[in-house]
């Protein structure tokens, strides 16, 4: 990843001290109605992810977590704030629950089920602690460079899975290798940090299965189900059907991520200037595409519009110009084509456009001198990390939030 701000120094901090360090609050794309046949949730958790509050809470009201709508996922490390859908339910039910690290704020009713992206933006709070005050005014040199020139808008490393494997098996998927997915998911043993795991890997990449199905720990329910799915019907689409569709799409997803990563970073020096072919962005969503830059620069350094980069599919809309020949090469040397993103099994992807940069809202900074701590407050577009941001002010590694639905 590169820095916007790599020629201010540094202001190094710990992020997630503990969970009360970051908070994230959803906001939500409109307004609930208070009436229809979905009850609205707005729930705080600490401590836990998204997945798991679902679990717990439809555990306690026999509901089927399939059926929950959640407009974006918001990890374990951090207190956050978001609300969940669930149909023909009573309102009442939901305010009586007594769950461990989770709280019921407020309930209400709305027409529609909650879906992916319903939400407007996501409100943070941080505090970076064992902070320097020499070091406070670097930090509030790049906070004003990206509030000039925007925010990078990488996909950060969290989109990539724990071991970085996601692109490789969505690439896989996207050849019709399915030996090759297999063995992203289930080898790999020379990068498996945890010990009983690298053994079972490495039992798998010899070719014994079973025993590698022995090896894996009870709680590995993904990688078990993969395995019995390949010893039942060969690393085949019959056994790739086995698998969660959510964790599939995922993967495919992370190939769009990393390619979009890449034509990023090839026009870095660049991301916030307008090139002729270029398809810009407006703040209402829209898409335009560039004939005159020079005409559309002012726009762009008032934050106004924002060059885009490809989200790869089938259908997408590819630029022209510099901009198009870039795309269309950073996706020929990942081997792939338009049509190949089109591979069915629920599994296609259309393809979008993507803003290279973002803009931070309602940004604060406070130093507390004694606590050695500086909190920050800003808010930023549904899709956008805030380890990003994170990451230009202390240049090291920021634990995962999953802060960018």
């Amino acid at each position: 990843m590169k820095y916007a701000s790599a020629h201010i120094p540094a202001c190094p901090g710990t992020i997630k001290a503990v969970n009360e360090d970051f908070r994230v609050f959803e906001v939500p794309l409109y307004q609930f109605s208070g009436s229809g046949d979905h009850t609205l949730v707005h729930i705080e958790k600490a401590g836990i992810s998204t997945f798991e509050a679902i679990r717990r809470i439809c555990r306690e009201l026999k509901f089927n977590e399939r059926d929950v709508g959640y407009a974006g996922l918001k990890d374990a490390r951090g207190v956050t704030r978001q609300w969940l859908s669930f149909e023909h339910t009573n309102p009442e039910s939901f305010l009586a629950l007594n769950i461990p690290k989770l709280k019921v704020l407020e309930v209400t009713r709305h027409g529609n089920k909650l879906k992916r992206g319903h939400l407007a933006a996501n409100r943070f709070e941080v505090v970076l602690r064992e902070v320097e005050a020499a070091n406070v005014p670097h930090a509030q040199a790049t906070l004003q460079l990206l509030a000039r020139r925007g925010v990078p808008n990488w996909y950060d490393t969290q989109r990539f899975g724990r071991r970085g494997e996601n692109p490789d098996a969505g690439l896989a998927i996207l050849r019709g290798d399915l030996e090759a997915y297999f063995k992203v998911l289930l080898g790999g043993a020379e990068h498996e940090p945890d010990a009983a795991v690298r053994e079972a890997r490495a039992a798998f990449e010899e070719g014994k299965l079973e025993a590698a199905l022995e090896l894996w720990p009870r709680r590995a329910n993904q990688e078990r189900a993969a395995l019995n799915a390949v010893l039942r019907d060969g690393p085949t689409w019959k056994a790739l059907k086995k698998l969660p569709q959510k964790l599939k799409l995922l993967q495919v997803s992370s190939v769009q991520s990393l390619l979009f990563n890449r034509v990023l970073e090839a026009r870095f020096d660049e991301y916030d200037r307008v090139w002729d072919g270029d398809i810009c962005r407006l703040p209402n969503g829209a898409d335009f595409l560039v004939e005159d830059a020079a005409a559309e620069q002012p726009r762009a350094e008032a934050l106004e519009i924002s060059p885009t980069g490809p989200i790869y599919g089938h259908k997408f809309r590819l630029a022209q110009g510099r901009e198009g020949e870039l795309e269309q090469r950073i996706q020929q040397e990942a081997g792939l084509t338009a049509e190949m993103w089109d591979i069915g099994r629920g599994l296609s992807q259309k393809g979008d456009r993507r803003p290279f940069r973002f803009a931070a809202s309602e940004v604060a900074s406070e130093y507390d001198s004694a606590e050695r701590a500086l909190k920050l407050a800003f808010t930023l577009p549904k899709g956008c990390y805030a380890t990003v941001l994170l990451k230009e002010i202390t240049r090291g590694e920021v634990p995962h939030t999953g802060d960018a639905d």
